[in-house]
């Protein structure tokens, strides 16, 4: 969208909002929002079966009070009309349901001139205008209280016997038509109280009183169909660590500061803007009326600042960064679509560190779509067993013995090939299929090594290490997904390392912390893995059960030379050493790699001068020969 798209000048904007002042809703009365397809169909479906049997009940009532067949068929064919447009689909909603209303209220009058003017028959008005409140909006509503006080007023005059049966009625049929339509207005206010509270059970979030989803989507509708795109934009808002401060300090906390930042947010808007909280911590704002859309962007970055002053609740001082997605609505765009691509927005302004303002462009939405594709294939390659696991050998440095192996998932793509995990292990983690995966990873592993073990028996002390996941170290099943591994494979526990990483631990430490203990007491060894990279914190490398660190590629791709990576080698050895750690140096690639590892007193090594990632048919074979895994084997898209 380009600036020329905005084509309201200010003129323009303060003469809008000068018309939505004007126009607004009182607060007291329903919102009479629009109701989605689906239940305006069910709704008007019956309201309109009611009017249909309107016909022959009225005709048998006219036969009943002797009038003549034709008479009767005249009295209540005036019904044919209103019911014929309310039933056909082809009118627009508003005139559909302004039919079936006038039907209604039409037959109420026709029974009330039937009756004589009974006051019974009067309070069919009554239950009509309670029906009329289903399909929730003014204009079939009011349009059947007009036509109750305007036609006891017309033929209450013209013919007051038709109407009234009481001689002041007849004598002031206007001030009876008013006083009748204030009684059906007061008996209808139940049903309008209800709807209302209805609208605000479904319409309003419960913490913060503010519009919800629903609300907005059906603002945002409105606001695209009457204003038109031109001026529309989208801000969704998601707070960055709202989890931390819920976590800390407790949820009543975390609802006084949703409560505190949604009146902080509704401060900066323009008249005219309307903000909802989505669930959680997810808050949207629709902006009309822009000018430009500069102007959009300056509120979304006002927005950030004003996040940022901390808020006292109880005695903590707290404050709120957030990623911001901003998306500007374009021809042809539903209000699903401009929430949607705010949505992703946000999530590129999460993925760049957060505390930011993103724009959407039509890339993301393409790489949301390549997610999801990517998903639906992993959830298929699992029921079909196409993942694969390769195995690059591990080697003691001091005197070249094969000590152990790590398994390398890989997946076998029916039409890409062999696939390493920078290909799909993120889409994995973020769908949840990292669970499923990581279990028939351990599983299958220990499994295999276990087989090695028994077919080598100069290999029965032949380790396996097993990468796990983030998602992995908080799932409440992994003690249990482990343990059954090792009882089915009957391999030993000490034959196994869960390797992990420095970030994966230090982001949940209290929650992982305990899981880790747990896995510490089946036996199982576990690793640090890319030691280096991360935090390399000793506070915290000093409370952690592990058994070996890994020292990071990144690191030994420098060895032999002058770079300073060697002295931070030498260190991490040492320190490893002095903490009863044993380490494993990865990407020994070269000769003298190896050696610098072996002068550095590194515990064991792995890289491809060693062995590349094998598959187990081709591991086995090398298990065979002489030259112990001095093959050459093709490496997968993504090697890793």
């Amino acid at each position: 969208m380009t600036h020329s798209s905005f084509r309201y000048g200010m003129a323009d904007a303060e003469q809008a909002s000068l018309r939505h002042r004007l126009l607004r809703r009182p607060w007291f009365l329903p919102e009479g929002r629009r109701l989605s397809e689906e239940v305006w169909q069910q709704r008007h479906f019956g309201l309109t079966l009611l009017l249909w049997a309107h016909l022959p009940v009225l005709y048998a009532f006219a036969l009943f009070r002797d009038l003549t067949p034709v008479n009767a068929a005249v009295q209540v064919g005036v019904l044919l009309v209103p019911a014929v447009g309310a039933s056909l689909p082809s009118l627009s909603r508003n005139v559909r349901s302004a039919s079936a209303s006038l039907g209604l209220v039409i037959g109420a009058s026709v029974l009330v001139h039937l009756s004589g003017g009974s006051i019974e028959a009067h309070f069919q008005f009554f239950v009509i205008l309670a029906f009329l409140t289903l399909y929730q909006a003014w204009l079939p509503f009011l349009l059947a209280l007009l036509y109750v006080v305007g036609e006891h007023g017309v033929v209450g005059a013209l013919d007051p016997k038709l109407v009234y049966n009481n001689p002041s009625a007849m004598a002031h049929p206007w001030r009876y038509a008013a006083i009748h339509g204030g009684f059906v207005l007061a008996a209808s206010a139940a049903n309008v109280l209800s709807w209302r509270l209805t609208e605000q059970e479904s319409l309003r979030d419960g913490l913060t009183g503010m519009p919800n989803r629903v609300a907005l989507l059906d603002t945002l509708d409105r606001t695209l169909q009457s204003r038109g795109r031109r001026s529309t934009a989208v801000l969704f808002i998601d707070l960055d660590n709202f989890k931390d401060a819920n976590d800390a300090f407790g949820h009543q906390v975390g609802d006084e500061l949703l409560i505190a930042l949604s009146r902080r947010l509704g401060r900066q808007l323009r008249f005219g803007d309307e903000l909802a909280r989505l669930g959680g911590d997810e808050f949207a704002i629709v902006l009309t009326d822009l000018t430009t859309e500069d102007e959009a962007k300056a509120i979304g970055e006002r927005l950030l600042v004003c996040l940022q002053d901390e808020i006292l609740i109880g005695d903590f001082h707290l404050a709120a960064y957030a990623s911001i997605g901003l998306a500007f609505a374009e021809e042809g765009m539903s209000a699903a679509d401009l929430l949607r691509n705010a949505d992703l927005a946000m999530y590129e302004a999460k993925r760049d560190g957060g505390n930011r303002l993103c724009e959407y462009r039509p890339s993301l939405h393409t790489a949301a779509l390549r997610r999801t594709e990517l998903e639906v294939e992993l959830r298929s390659a699992l029921e079909l067993g196409q993942f694969v696991l390769h195995y690059q050998p591990i080697f003691d440095v001091a005197n070249h013995e094969l000590v152990g192996s790590e398994a390398l998932v890989r997946w076998q793509h029916p039409t890409r090939g062999l696939l390493a995990p920078a290909e799909f292990i993120t889409a994995a983690e973020q769908s949840g299929l990292i669970i499923a995966l990581g279990a028939w990873v351990i599983r299958t592993a220990c499994l295999q090594t276990a087989c090695w073990q028994a077919e080598y028996p100069e290999l029965r002390k032949l380790t396996v290490a097993v990468n796990l996941s983030p998602r992995q170290l908080v799932d409440r099943a992994l003690i249990g997904t482990v343990a059954e591994a090792l009882h089915d494979s009957k391999l030993s526990a000490s034959s196994l390392c869960l390797e992990i990483t420095e970030g994966s631990i230090i982001k949940d430490f209290e929650q992982t912390l305990p899981v880790l203990n747990a896995l510490r007491t089946l036996g199982v060894s576990l690793a640090l893995d890319d030691f280096g990279t991360g935090y390399s914190s000793l506070s915290y490398l000093k409370q952690l059960p592990v058994d070996t660190v890994k020292i990071d590629r990144s690191f030994v791709g420098d060895l032999g030379t002058n770079n300073p990576n060697s002295q931070i080698v030498t260190a991490i050895i040492e320190l490893a050493h002095a903490l009863g750690m044993s380490v494993t140096a990865e990407g020994a690639e070269t000769s003298s790699q190896l050696e610098s590892l072996k002068a550095m007193r590194s515990d064991h090594a792995q890289g491809f001068l060693l062995g590349r990632p094998m598959s187990t048919q081709m591991f086995t074979e090398a298990l065979t020969t002489t030259d112990r895994f001095a093959v050459a084997v093709p490496v997968p898209r993504g090697t890793s």
